[in-house]
């Protein structure tokens, strides 16, 4: 299974359970909110961003032309959708986006039913910014690093879940993270993990240290929030211990305060013992308004202390015997003293239990701060660890580079030396070379004048005695004998064209090319003129104006001559005879086109066009030597250009050259 596919299952999952969540807030079932009954709720914009973020990893395997647009989208709507939930979360304010969906019908033990938890949104901001691309397909940020922040966040939230440690997946006083989210978070921070590229171990090396430093901010960011959440916590139980302190004192010393007015001998110090009483209770009544036990025995003693001292006042004022009065004095005042033990009792268990809560609360925060920053400090060594590797590695390959590169140079010296020796060489051959054209070049126009004076001398005399005979002795022959001498003459004058042409096309190679600014309209109406004097059937021409171009005029006006000759030749056939001639710059080159609707030629013999004395067509039915075109396509490469040509049988030809767009030398 390959990555993209395994990236799109998990895209699919986010998706499910997003989806499901989002119609549990919408639907508003409660059972469907949380996958737990003791666990937090999963928040609608939590979901929400579930959701993009699996559309971004699905959509992709079947909308691949939009990977980029798709993702930048959904990364750009998570982050700014985590950013506002954090703003609302740091700043205590509701935008608005922490009651999607809940219209106040589900509550839990979240302060905000509809907010997302902080940490949750942290890790959205990384994950959101992780799925940001650029044009070119590549990431803004490293994938890894973002999801080793996610995974860290999400993994200390579903392990204090399950080792009920809520100080791992809440922060104080803020939103709990649900374990829904924990996990969901998990598959999102693989899928980014799954997306990094492959990598050559330098490149695997540097990940590894943003994973760890991306682990280690983490770690310590969370420490730093936990911490400051169990200070808070801290100060709050100590407050309470000092409070609970405050009222066992006051009850201690109510509780004396009754003892003794049960012992009182006089009316006055019955009085003053009352007095007192009246002023610690009311400070009790105040200082245990929270707690509903201790308030209800307070206002039983307040209801039964009215007829304990009336009792004890008859007692008293009866002067009764000192130990039958105090004995009825301590009587009325015993159920009050028990009343009041029972206060103090509790008082001094609520006391031990917060001071146990207070004091198990700073060791759990110590450890959160120890563990948590050595933790991170550990993480942050092992990835300066990772640079010193990193940097050590990099040294070597630098040296490595350096080293090369000195080979480099040494072999491009070595290689510099053979290739002036080969040079050398080579001059020496060309200067050979050059001398052994010349030579042969002499040869050839040896050879050519040789042709040209050898060979046409004979041709001569037998076309003139053959002329002689059909004046002198023209009467005495048969017609046989006159179709016979009348072959004799035609093939001795084409054979001295065939002759002619060889030796133009020969000359063609030692000619001297000068180039001059050509109108090439005018040239080219002059050639048609020149075309069209021995045509029997005149065609249609369209000249088209055509563009300037640099060429030397004799050679290019030969080339003219032989296209479009060819063209009224071979369309001359038709019922309608037409050539048409254009021209157009197309880049650095001009390039020029003869057209017409005659007979055609095979594609198939394509090579053979070219050639001298190539002929596509049977000489009985167009006049021509086959030397034409192989003359136009030596005159056009001399210039720098090149010829083609186009065409189907009885569908006319189409021949386009062209010629580079240059400066004149003449």
């Amino acid at each position: 299974m390959t990555r993209l596919k395994s990236v799109g299952l998990i895209g699919l999952g986010l998706l499910l359970i997003s989806l499901v969540t989002m119609a549990a807030w919408l639907s508003q079932n409660s059972y469907l909110v949380k996958i737990f009954s003791s666990s937090t709720a999963m928040v609608f914009p939590t979901a929400f961003c579930f959701f993009l973020a699996g559309l971004a990893f699905l959509l992709p395997l079947y909308f691949s032309p939009r990977t980029s647009l798709i993702r930048n989208i959904a990364g750009i709507l998570i982050v700014i959708i985590a950013g506002l939930m954090l703003i609302e979360n740091l700043f205590n304010v509701s935008l608005g986006i922490d009651l999607a969906a809940v219209h106040r019908w589900y509550s839990d033990l979240n302060p905000s039913p509809g907010r997302m938890a902080p940490n949750t949104a942290l890790a959205f901001l990384a994950g959101g910014a992780g799925l940001l691309r650029t044009s070119d397909n590549q990431f803004y940020i490293k994938p890894r690093t973002v999801a080793a922040v996610m995974l860290t966040i999400s993994v200390l939230g579903m392990v204090g879940y399950m080792l009920l440690l809520d100080l791992a997946y809440t922060w104080y006083g803020f939103p709990r993270m649900a374990f829904m989210t924990g996990f969901s978070m998990s598959m999102f921070a693989c899928a980014l993990m799954l997306e990094r590229p492959e990598m050559n171990s330098l490149a695997k090396g540097e990940s590894n240290l943003y994973v760890f430093l991306g682990v280690a901010v983490t770690v310590l960011v969370t420490t730093m929030f936990v911490s400051y959440g169990s200070l808070r916590a801290q100060d709050a139980r100590n407050t309470w211990v000092e409070h609970t302190y405050e009222v066992k004192i006051i009850s201690d010393e109510m509780a004396g305060y009754l003892a003794r007015a049960g012992t009182a001998n006089e009316r006055h110090e019955l009085d003053d013992m009352a007095g007192n009483i009246q002023i610690k209770m009311a400070e009790l009544k105040q200082a245990i308004s929270d707690n509903v036990l201790q308030r209800d025995r307070l206002a039983n003693l307040e209801k039964l202390l009215p007829g304990a001292l009336d009792t004890a006042r008859q007692a008293l004022a009866a002067n009764a015997e000192a130990g039958t009065a105090k004995t009825r004095v301590g009587m009325a005042f015993s159920p009050l003293i028990q009343i009041m033990q029972q206060f103090r009792n509790t008082e001094n268990q609520l006391l031990q239990q917060r001071k146990q809560e207070s004091e198990q609360s700073t060791s759990s925060t110590t450890m959160v701060i120890i563990l948590g920053n050595m933790l991170g400090f550990a993480m942050l060594l092992y990835a300066f660890w990772l640079l010193k590797r990193l940097n050590a590695q990099r040294s070597e390959l630098e040296l490595a580079l350096q080293q090369a590169n000195l080979d480099l140079e040494l072999k491009v010296e070595e290689r510099t030396s053979e290739l002036g020796k080969l040079n050398q060489d080579l001059s020496g051959f060309n200067a050979s070379l050059e001398q052994r054209v010349a030579e042969r070049t002499a040869d050839l126009e040896s050879f050519s004048y040789s042709v040209s004076h050898d060979l046409r001398a004979p041709l001569r005399a037998i076309d003139g005695f053959g002329r002689m005979l059909e004046e002198d002795y023209g009467n005495k022959l048969d017609a046989d004998a006159l179709r016979y001498l009348s072959v004799i003459r035609k093939n001795s004058q084409r054979m001295g064209i065939l002759i002619d042409d060889l030796l133009a096309f020969s000359r063609l190679g030692r000619q001297e090319v000068h180039k001059y600014n050509l109108d090439m309209t005018a040239l080219v109406r002059e050639v048609i003129q020149e075309s069209l004097q021995q045509v029997e059937k005149v065609p249609e021409i369209k000249l088209e104006e055509l563009p300037a171009a640099q060429a030397d005029r004799a050679l290019l006006k030969q080339a003219w001559l032989n296209l479009i000759s060819n063209a009224i030749k071979y369309s001359s056939k038709s019922d309608n005879p037409s050539v048409q001639i254009s021209g157009s710059v197309d880049g650095d080159h001009i390039v020029y086109s003869v057209k017409d609707n005659g007979v055609g030629f095979n594609m198939e013999y394509y090579d053979k066009l070219f050639g001298v004395f190539q002929r596509l067509h049977h000489a009985s039915d167009f006049k021509g030597t086959g030397v034409g075109l192989a003359i136009t396509q030596r005159v056009l490469t001399r210039h720098g250009g090149r010829i083609w040509a186009q065409s189907s049988v009885n569908e006319g030809a189409s021949f386009f050259f062209s010629l580079p767009v240059g400066e004149q030398n003449g």
